[in-house]
């Protein structure tokens, strides 16, 4: 286990970080929601004992399609490598989590170290647990969902830039009069990168669904009205947008509980589709 005790903290107001149409998630049905899970990586490419952490992910991913996997590299072991991935705001998510979690954690660095799995904002593990981290991922799956989340992607031609219209709806009181994230992260799975220096020198690892791009806004539920809001996104022109999907969350700003997610493909879709369970293909969710 890798830890570093690095004091970026984003504000709980800042906890940061949805195509085709994700239904089935929309509240007023009789059939309730399923709920996917969001799963969270803690990483670095300077870290010996990360790439492990990431083939885990991609196993967990790819035997559950409930699953929406996002690895976001921290920067806090830029030196001497600088991962290609890192962003300070990642880091910094991390440290809110550490902040906000009150369930064990180590007494020196707490939640503040790579490889780190947080399921759901509710459980964390180490990173190379995999029996661990699919244990976790069950009992998430057995909690409602707390919101209805609908998401429709608008790519523009040549797919260099487009928008996702999140639709959140509530399904639960503790999802009500408090502030929620709205967050989308797009990624592109599968990038090999050559490391030049470091615990990882001369290796090629491979990234499992790392975050290109994270955007975010905070909306707050009535009970009555669903709200909406558009996220703009612009695609770097060397990333390979056949591997590029959009995972969507809805997580509770004061508890970092993730009420609900979702995972897409980046291709534009309008249609409504007549699905209830986000693991078929018409929910976005198929890999």
């Amino acid at each position: 286990m890798r830890a570093l005790i690095h004091c970026l903290l984003i504000p709980v107001a800042s906890l940061a970080f949805l195509g085709r149409d994700a239904v089935g998630q929309e509240t007023g049905r009789r059939d309730a929601p399923r709920r996917a899970v969001l799963v969270e990586l803690y990483t670095s490419q300077g870290c010996d004992m990360c790439p492990t952490a990431e083939k885990i992910l991609g196993t967990l991913a790819e035997g559950n399609r409930m699953i929406v996997p996002v690895a976001f590299h921290v920067d806090y072991f830029n030196q001497p490598w600088k991962d290609v991935f890192s962003d300070p705001l990642y880091s910094q998510r991390q440290m809110t989590y550490n902040d906000l979690y009150t369930g064990p954690k180590h007494p020196d660095y707490g939640l503040y170290y790579t490889p780190m799995l947080m399921i759901d904002g509710v459980e964390t593990v180490n990173g190379r647990d995999a029996a661990a981290a699919a244990a976790a991922i069950r009992r998430a799956l057995a909690r409602k969902p707390a919101v209805g989340l609908r998401v429709a992607v608008d790519v523009k031609p040549g797919g260099l830039s487009g928008s996702a219209e999140i639709r959140v709806t509530s399904l639960s009181a503790r999802a009500e009069k408090t502030p929620l994230l709205a967050c989308a992260v797009l990624r592109e799975d599968g990038v090999v990168t050559d490391i030049g220096s470091g615990e990882n020198k001369g290796k090629s690892l491979v990234a499992r669904f790392p975050a290109r791009v994270t955007k975010y806004e905070f909306i707050e539920l009535d009970g009555r009205a669903p709200r909406t809001q558009r996220l703009s996104f612009d695609v770097g022109p060397t990333w390979n947008q056949k591997k590029l999907r959009l995972a969507v969350f809805i997580q509770d700003k004061r508890t970092g509980v993730v009420h609900q997610a979702v995972d897409l493909p980046w291709e534009s879709t309008a249609t409504d589709a007549p699905s209830s369970r986000p693991g078929t293909e018409t929910a976005g969710t198929s890999r």
